[in-house]
């Protein structure tokens, strides 16, 4: 016997779509979400912030994707890593692995396994 299902209701159907919503996130919101997790690379960081060393932990430069930095333990996918410290993932270069991070206003160029001091004010390997 064989065995047959009608949908008696398409209409009600299209309702049910209309509640889920949108599944994925529009350009806008996107735009919003990396903007969020770059924390508005370049934007002015407060003066009277409390950093006073970066190590950058590694760098994992994507073909298909966008580039992770961890700054003192912390990955750049989830947003800042610290106030007063800001980093642009797209920065790191893959000759040298050097990764531009911004601190308190000022740029610096350090590589994985590098540490930047405010006391000294300079890099130093960390191996």
């Amino acid at each position: 016997m064989p065995f047959l299902a009608l949908a008696s209701e398409p209409a009600s159907s299209e309702a049910r779509i209309e509640e889920l919503g949108r599944l994925f996130t529009d350009a806008a919101q996107r735009e919003k979400l990396d903007a969020i997790r770059h924390r508005a690379f370049g934007q002015q960081v407060e003066s009277t912030s409390s950093v006073t060393e970066v190590t950058v932990n590694g760098v994992m430069l994507r073909s298909d994707g966008e580039n992770v930095v961890w700054i003192n333990g912390e990955s750049s996918l989830d947003g800042a890593p610290n106030t007063g410290i800001s980093v642009n993932p797209n920065t790191a270069n893959s000759e040298n692995y050097k990764v531009q991070v911004v601190i308190d206003g000022k740029r610096i160029n350090i590589k994985p396994g590098q540490n930047w001091s405010e006391g000294t004010g300079t890099i130093k390997d960390n191996y």
